[in-house]
């Protein structure tokens, strides 16, 4: 969001200087075509920065609403101040999506648990399911280390991350992973299987990387290849 807030105050800027420096020379040198064709280029580069930040938050932004608010801006006929919208954004998205966001990550969680039978709940609210249970080697401490491959789904099925795309293990301490990781990685052995539904509050909760967005439920296959107990890596 901030990246694209940069974004139009640049456009803005610049579009600001261009429109200033043809209106000296506009009446004689014919330069309309130029000037619409810059005009364009501005659209486009504003609706591309648009359309990034629509994609990673999955808000279905309505393309012909932005371009009526664009032309009242423009025109200085806007129907709300620059400071109203401002406050307007900072409240949809501090306040009313992270809330629809949890309501909805947990009537997805609900339904998992009810439509899965081989779907396990811990304490703390985690759902794993086993799918290759693995040896009898299995993190017990927090300061283990792990080495995986995995993928990374919101509960719409989009994959947001994925070592197999990348064709690498990682290694982590589980000290170091949102805690969902930390619990359900001691669920299953060395060379097992696991997938693991995430709570929001196991997972990056409202300070999740604009990907996921906050308050949202996450969806993880594992495969645990190796542990190293946190005493051999000293």
């Amino acid at each position: 969001m901030k990246k694209f807030m940069i974004l139009a105050a640049a456009c803005a800027m610049a579009f600001s200087s261009c429109n200033g420096g043809s209106a000296a020379g506009s009446k004689g040198n014919g330069n309309k075509g130029e000037i619409d064709s810059v005009s364009r280029a501005f659209g486009i580069t504003f609706g591309y920065g648009l359309r990034q930040t629509d994609s990673m938050n999955h808000m279905g932004l309505n393309a012909d609403a932005v371009a009526a608010g664009f032309k009242e801006a423009f025109s200085g006929k806007n129907k709300m101040t620059p400071e109203q919208a401002d406050d307007y954004l900072r409240e949809y998205f501090m306040v009313r999506m992270p809330a629809r966001a949890l309501a909805e990550s947990q009537a997805f969680l609900e339904q998992v648990e009810k439509e899965n039978k081989n779907v396990r709940k811990t304490e703390s609210g985690l759902l794993y399911e086993i799918i290759e249970p693995g040896s009898e080697v299995k993190a017990v401490s927090n300061e283990d280390v792990v080495r995986v491959m995995y993928e990374g789904r919101l509960k719409d099925g989009t994959v947001f991350d994925s070592s197999y795309e990348r064709g690498d293990t990682v290694e982590f301490p589980l000290n170091q992973v949102i805690k969902g990781w930390t619990e359900g990685m001691k669920l299953v052995g060395e060379g097992g299987k696991i997938k693991l539904w995430i709570p929001s509050e196991l997972g990056y909760g409202m300070r999740a990387p604009q990907v996921i967005g906050p308050n949202q439920a996450l969806v993880f296959e594992v495969e645990l290849v190796k542990v190293t107990p946190a005493a051999e890596e000293e």
